[in-house]
C-alpha cells in the first residue's frame, strides 16, 4: 500500500502543484495588462528573494541577441517582457484575461534559448488559478501556464497565440544568469563613522572622504583595528541571502553560515593576529565563491621578535637561577668538603700527636737501657741523636707531607738510634728514578713499620740482625719495602700493635682526603726468613 501511495505521489499531474503564494513572488507584465479584466497579457512571476540582484545584472546578453534575430522577432509583439533570475526555482507564468470560458481559444509554447530547443510544444490551456491565489492576488481567474526553468546561462521563451492565428500575441523572456559576490568597498575601525553614516543615509552622495583606505588586493590591518566591513555590490535585504566562511592561518574558524545582518555587508570584529581568508557566496548559487585575503599585524607584544626577546630573557633568567643554585650548591659542597678535610686533618694531627708519645716512650726506654748498662757514652750519643730526631719530628708535625729527602734523613737518624741500642745492620736503597728533592710523602708514616722491624725482627738478633729498606718507582707509584731477617710476626701482632693501628688509621684518613692517590699497606710474613712490609703510594708521580 505504501509503495502504491509513493508511486502515485511521484506521478501526480503537474496541475496539482500549479498554485503559488502570490505574495512571495514579484510579477512582470506589459503596461495596461491589469487595467481591464478582459485585457490579455502574460504575467511572469519569480521569487522575490532574487530581486536584489537586478541591481547587479538586470539584463542578459541573450536579450540583445534575441532582439537582433529577425527570425524570432518578426512574429512577436514589440512589448515583450524580459527578466533575469538567479535562482534554481521555477519561473511561473500566468495569462491575464484568459479563464475557463475563453481558454479554448489560446495555445502556449515554451522554448529554450540559444539552443532553440522546444520544451513544451504548442499546447492548449487546461489549468487556472485557484480561489486562494485569486484572493491573495486580487485579480480575476487567470490561466496558469506552469512553472519552468533552465540552466544558468540559458533563457526560456514563453509564447502565446490564438488557435486560428499563427502570429504570437504575447511573449515573456526569462534568463537564468550566474552571479558571484563582489565587494565594492571596505571599511575599518579608522573609517567606521563613514560606514555608519552611509547606513543611516544610503542615498547621500559619496565624497572624497568616503574613499577606502585599503585596497582589496592588499588588506593589511594594524593590531589596534578590530573592525572590518566588506560592502557587497548587490542590494541585500535578508541575511539568508549571503553566506561566508572565515579561515585563519589555514584553519576554518567559521564554517559556512548565513550572514549576521539583513544588509549588503559582512562585518567582522575582534581579530587575533595572522593570515585570514574570507570566502563569500550567495545562497542562491553556492557554487560561485569569491575569496578575499587579509592580514592582521601582531601587536608589539605579540610580535615574533618580542616573543624571541622574552624567550631569551626567560632563558637568561632560568640560566641565572640555575647558575646561582649550582653556585650555592657548589659552595655548600666546597664548605662541606673543606670542613671534612679540616676534620680529617685534625684527626691526622691527633693521630700524629698520639704517635709522638709512643715514639718518645720507646726512645726513652732505649736510653734507659743504655744507662742501666752504664754505657754513658752511648746514652749521650743517643740523647743527641734523639734531640735531633725530635726537632725534625716537631718541624714536620704541622705539615701533611714533608720532602722525601727530609724523611730519608729522619729515617737514617732513627735507625742510627736503634742501632746504638741493638747493634743490627741496615741498608737503605733508593731508586735512581726518584728525585729526592722534588718528591714528598706523609711525615713519619714509615716509623711504626720500621719500629716493628726492629722490635719484632732484629732486636733479639743484636749484631746478626739485618734490615733492608728499598724505595722504588713503579708505574708512577712510590713503593716502600721494609724487610728484616727476624723470626717473623703473626697476624694478630700486626693488627693489634698500637703504632700499626695508628698507621692504618692515618692511611684511611689520607685516602679520604685524597682518593685519587690511595695508599695501601701489605704485610708479607715469611715465617722463618723474617717479615716484609710494603707501603704503596699509587699514582704518586702523576
Amino acid at each position: 500500500m505504501k509503495r502504491l501511495l509513493l508511486f502515485f505521489l511521484m506521478h501526480i499531474p503537474t496541475f496539482l502543484y500549479a498554485q503559488i503564494n502570490w505574495g512571495d513572488y514579484s510579477q512582470s507584465f506589459p503596461a495596461g495588462t491589469m487595467d481591464k479584466p478582459e485585457n490579455v497579457g502574460l504575467i511572469l512571476a519569480i521569487p522575490k528573494t532574487n530581486n536584489s540582484f537586478w541591481s547587479v545584472r538586470s539584463k542578459s546578453v541573450h536579450f540583445d541577441a534575441f532582439t537582433r534575430d529577425t527570425s524570432f522577432t518578426a512574429s512577436r509583439p514589440s512589448d515583450m517582457q524580459t527578466r533575469t533570475t538567479f535562482d534554481t526555482a521555477n519561473a511561473q507564468f500566468f495569462l491575464h484575461g484568459v479563464n475557463k470560458n475563453n481558454a479554448s481559444l489560446y495555445l502556449f509554447r515554451v522554448m529554450e534559448y540559444p539552443s532553440q530547443k522546444v520544451l513544451v510544444p504548442w499546447k492548449s490551456i487546461t489549468r487556472f488559478t485557484e480561489s486562494s491565489v485569486i484572493r491573495s492576488a486580487g485579480l480575476p481567474q487567470m490561466a496558469y501556464l506552469g512553472g519552468y526553468k533552465t540552466g544558468l546561462g540559458s533563457m526560456l521563451i514563453m509564447d502565446v497565440r490564438k488557435k486560428d492565428h499563427l502570429s504570437i500575441i504575447a511573449t515573456s523572456l526569462v534568463a537564468w544568469e550566474s552571479i558571484r559576490p563582489s565587494v565594492s568597498s571596505i571599511y575599518t575601525s579608522a573609517d567606521l563613522d563613514i560606514f555608519l553614516q552611509k547606513l543611516q543615509h544610503p542615498w547621500a552622495k559619496s565624497t572624497s572622504a568616503d574613499t577606502a583606505q585599503y585596497s582589496l588586493d592588499n588588506i593589511r590591518l594594524p593590531a589596534a583595528n578590530n573592525n572590518l566591513v566588506f560592502m557587497l555590490s548587490a542590494d541585500i535585504y535578508a541575511k539568508n541571502q549571503v553566506q561566508y566562511q572565515l579561515i585563519h592561518n589555514d584553519q576554518v574558524i567559521r564554517n559556512w553560515r548565513n550572514n549576521e545582518y539583513d544588509n549588503n555587508f559582512i562585518w567582522l570584529k575582534d581579530f587575533s593576529p595572522g593570515q585570514y581568508r574570507i570566502r563569500i557566496r550567495y545562497a542562491v548559487q553556492p557554487k560561485h565563491v569569491t575569496e578575499y585575503a587579509f592580514e592582521v599585524e601582531p601587536a608589539w607584544h605579540q610580535s615574533f621578535w618580542f616573543k624571541l626577546v622574552i624567550l631569551g630573557m626567560g632563558v637568561v633568567v632560568i640560566g641565572l637561577i640555575l647558575f646561582v643554585y649550582l653556585l650555592i650548591r657548589q659552595r655548600r659542597k666546597t664548605r662541606q668538603e673543606a670542613a671534612n678535610r679540616q676534620k680529617l686533618q685534625l684527626e691526622l694531627k691527633a693521630l700524629y700527636a698520639q704517635l709522638n708519645p709512643h715514639f718518645i716512650f720507646n726512645a726513652l726506654s732505649s736510653i734507659q737501657g743504655l744507662i742501666n748498662r752504664q754505657d754513658l757514652k752511648g746514652a749521650n750519643e743517643y740523647l743527641s741523636d734523639f734531640a735531633r730526631l725530635m726537632r725534625e719530628s716537631l718541624t714536620g708535625s704541622n705539615k701533611e707531607e714533608t720532602s722525601f729527602q727530609q724523611e730519608l734523613q729522619t729515617m737514617k737518624t732513627y735507625l742510627k738510634l736503634e742501632q746504638l741500642r741493638f747493634g743490627f745492620q741496615y741498608t737503605i736503597q733508593v731508586d735512581e728514578q726518584i728525585d729526592v728533592s722534588a718528591t714528598s710523602m706523609p711525615s713519619l708514616l714509615w716509623q711504626p713499620l720500621l719500629e716493628n722491624a726492629v722490635k719484632h725482627g732484629v732486636a733479639a738478633l743484636q749484631q746478626a740482625g739485618r734490615i733492608f729498606i728499598q724505595f722504588e718507582k713503579t708505574n708512577n707509584a712510590l713503593i716502600l719495602r721494609i724487610s728484616d731477617n727476624g723470626k717473623g710476626i703473626v697476624t694478630q701482632e700486626t693488627s693489634s700493635g698500637f703504632g700499626l693501628k695508628l698507621t692504618r688509621d692515618r692511611i684511611h684518613l689520607l685516602n679520604e682526603l685524597n682518593n685519587e692517590q690511595p695508599i695501601s699497606l701489605v704485610f708479607n710474613d715469611r715465617s722463618t726468613s723474617g717479615t716484609e712490609v710494603t707501603l704503596s703510594f699509587t699514582h704518586w708521580f702523576l
